[in-house]
């Protein structure tokens, strides 16, 4: 009796230890899984932001010194992404900048829901075909993360003399299985070969049972878009060129822009690239109109603490006095614009905001776009690689379509450009620039064109000295580091030097 007894306290004691959530709702159909997969992979609901701060350490964004106090607190907020600071992270959390800079911990955040969900589908009810859908959604997401995760807390793919056997890369946490030691940093080819795998297990998944998923899910527009960024990066350009060409086969739209009628001063466009009803949007995908809004809030009259730079306003070939051909629209429509004085004189873009006025939707994710500008670049470096003038033709045509609907052509037609050699490959680089800045690319283009040489000027008080911030060519910060709560969660973390 006592030993049944002894067996019988063990067994309870046992059950009273497993851990296990009270409010944990385990779910017991696909439609279950793909709500899961919704609120804890997909941030589209929340309009979460990754990184609200990318576009500051690029040449897009220069700051401007307004002594008045109540700029003061743009100046904190983002004074550690302008001037490359290693602690970003701790400055950006101690001046309370809005949007969640926790950028480390919300992309394992939603790659622990997308674990989570292909861990559990196998075993769940429901019609397969939906089982699937879910299936080639979680591990298309899963690549995306982790491809983002690799390109911010890594060395890029094509840095000079790198070995990817050795360099570090970043955690791979395929399971949401709970072990004793410490995950550490996979090697750099680890963390792509990941990505590759799960883009490529995702694709012919996402072909067969997603053709039907809203623009808020992963379709496969959005599986040959990612695997043709994926591709240009790795500098693999017929691979990058192929599912750029099968993308635009899906979906060949573009907004043209000279059809919505132009905004006054202080409002955005009626219509834009960006929103839900947008023909050329394949991902809405995250990020909210709210990520920058502080750069130019918090000041008085006179000096935006930050606004889009004078390099990138100068690329684009804009009158707006000439009200018969206003030229490249981009300049207007692309972006927030404010009151410098408050006086209706003086107008600065803030920063990008391709959306309509009105909307309140994820203003970042994957459009048509990207597509046309990622063919046109991997064309062009086969090009200048063996010559082949069809290649040269083909990408001239790619970005004479984009430009096009992008001009003012009520009154005057679109002047294709033509050119040749190096000239045709930095128009192309430009051109990406002026259509994709403030969508989280600039960044990642800096760093695989080799990341060149960057100077910011900074002041952010009346007791602090104007001083320049230089990231030299393949400076180091052009990796960020790892956020310190990161460092404390995980003591096997190597930092980034």
């Amino acid at each position: 009796m006592w030993g049944l007894l002894l067996v019988l306290c063990l067994t309870g004691c046992k059950k009273f230890l497993e851990e296990k959530s009270q409010d944990e709702v385990r779910p017991g159909s696909v439609a279950e899984l793909q709500q899961l997969l919704m609120g804890e992979a997909y941030t589209a609901g929340t309009y979460s932001s990754f990184h609200a701060f990318l576009d500051l350490m690029t040449d897009d964004m220069v700051s401007n010194f307004n002594p008045d106090k109540a700029a003061e607190h743009s100046y904190k907020m983002y004074e550690g992404p302008y001037t490359w600071n290693r602690g970003l992270f701790e400055m950006m959390e101690a001046a309370d900048v809005s949007e969640d800079i926790d950028t480390y911990a919300r992309y394992y955040s939603c790659i622990k829901g997308c674990n989570v969900v292909l861990e559990m589908i196998d075993g769940v009810k429901g019609d397969e075909s939906e089982r699937e859908n879910v299936r080639g959604q979680a591990l298309a997401l899963r690549g995306f993360y982790y491809f983002m995760l690799t390109n911010l807390f890594a060395q890029p793919y094509n840095t000079p003399g790198i070995d990817r056997s050795k360099a570090l890369g970043v955690e791979l946490i395929l399971n949401s299985v709970v072990k004793d030691e410490f995950p550490k940093r996979s090697t750099l080819q680890a963390a792509w070969d990941q990505v590759e795998s799960d883009l490529t297990k995702a694709l012919p998944i996402v072909e067969k049972y997603g053709t039907t998923n809203t623009k808020f899910r992963v379709t496969p527009a959005f599986m040959h878009t990612l695997l043709s960024r994926f591709y240009l990066y790795q500098e693999k350009w017929d691979l990058a060129a192929k599912h750029a060409s099968l993308g635009l086969a899906l979906n060949p739209s573009l907004v043209k822009l000279s059809n919505i009628a132009f905004p006054p001063w202080y409002e955005q466009p009626a219509a834009g690239v960006y929103s839900y009803t947008s023909a050329e949007v394949i991902w809405l995908g995250y990020a909210s109109y709210m990520e920058y809004y502080y750069i130019g809030e918090n000041r008085a009259y006179g000096a935006v603490p930050f606004c889009v730079s004078p390099d990138l306003r100068s690329k684009y070939e804009y009158t707006p006095s000439n009200k018969n051909n206003r030229g490249d629209l981009r300049m207007r429509y692309y972006f927030g614009w404010n009151m410098a004085d408050y006086d209706w004189t003086i107008f600065v873009p803030l920063a990008g905001w391709k959306a309509p006025k009105g909307y309140q939707g994820p203003v970042k994710g994957m459009r048509v776009a990207e597509l046309y500008l990622n063919r046109a670049e991997a064309n062009i470096m086969q090009y200048l690689k063996n010559g082949d003038e069809q290649l040269r033709v083909s990408a001239l045509r790619d970005l004479n379509t984009l430009r096009e609907s992008r001009y003012d052509t009520r009154n005057t037609a679109y002047q294709p450009v033509d050119k040749t050699g190096d000239e045709l490959l930095q128009f192309c680089r430009d051109e990406r620039r002026r259509e994709l800045c403030f969508e989280d690319h600039r960044w990642f283009d800096l760093r695989r064109y080799g990341m060149p040489e960057i100077r910011h000027v900074f002041q952010g008080s009346v007791n602090q000295a104007p001083a320049e911030h230089v990231l030299t060519k393949g400076d180091k910060h052009y990796v960020l580091p790892i956020p310190r709560n990161a460092l404390l969660k995980n003591p096997a973390l190597e930092q980034n030097p």
